[in-house]
């Protein structure tokens, strides 16, 4: 690659990182107006929390069902007695 070949491509790198900053700034512009453009971030950290939430409850529901088979096996060896 020589500089002709370069100055062309970072003239281009340049003008795209332009275009998404002005998106950007527009997209802020328009919050006002009852549009507004949530961050994948927040999505994927609402998505995570109630992952976490399922498996909380998840994870307590095994343990009382575990709890309940103990009781079980408990009563019918005492009333195999």
């Amino acid at each position: 690659m020589n500089v002709q070949m370069i100055g062309p491509i970072v003239a281009a790198s340049a003008t795209v990182g332009g275009i998404i900053f002005q998106v950007g700034k527009q997209s802020e512009k328009m919050d006002f107006i009852g549009l507004k453009v949530e961050a994948q971030e927040k999505k994927q950290y609402y998505n995570n929390q109630t992952i976490c939430e399922i498996h909380e409850a998840v994870s307590t529901l095994k343990n009382d069902v575990s709890y309940i088979r103990d009781e079980v096996h408990e009563i019918k060896q005492f009333m195999r007695k």
